[in-house]
Formats: structure tokens, sequence, C-alpha cells
């Protein structure tokens, strides 16, 4: 149960560190508040991507920011912030 428990907060702490980065990537995204979704696999029994899959998402942010396969994945799976459309100039 000990193992579970620290494989549940690790998943948690590489996931707002994905969401802190595409905040900063994409500020019209909702990120730090419909974000989580983003990151759902609903292919897995727990609805979760492996921790290594969320390290190499991660990784890929940090290294090649909005040029990342993973911020064009992620950009298309969260809403816009309230007040942002796509027209939006500011």
């Amino acid at each position: 149960m000990y193992l579970a428990e620290i494989e549940a907060k690790d998943l948690f702490e590489v996931k707002v560190e994905i969401l802190r980065i595409m905040a900063v990537l994409d500020p019209t995204g909702d990120w730090l508040g419909r974000g989580a979704r983003a990151l759902d696999n609903p292919r897995t029994a727990t609805g979760e991507h492996s921790l290594d899959k969320l390290h190499t998402l991660l990784s890929d942010l940090e290294s090649r920011g909005v040029n990342s396969e993973s911020f064009s994945q992620l950009k298309g799976k969260v809403p816009l912030r309230r007040g942002w459309d796509e027209h939006s100039t500011t």
C-alpha cells in the first residue's frame, strides 16, 4: 500500500509541473483550472498515464517548449480560459 501512495504522489507532482509549464507556454488555455483533464488517459484501467509517460511529456516540454510534440498534443485538449477566444489580440 505504501508504494502505491508514493507512486500516486509522484504522478500528482509530475502532472502539476506539466500543467505549470503549459500555463506559461499557452496562457490562453485554462491549464490551472481544468488542465488536469488533458492528462487523462481513458485507455487505461486507472485513467492515468504511466509515470514514465508523464516524465517523457515533462522532459519534452522542458527541452523543446512550444515546439515539442507534447505541447501540440496537449494544447488542443484544454478549453480556453474565460475571456479568451481564438481571435483575441491581447
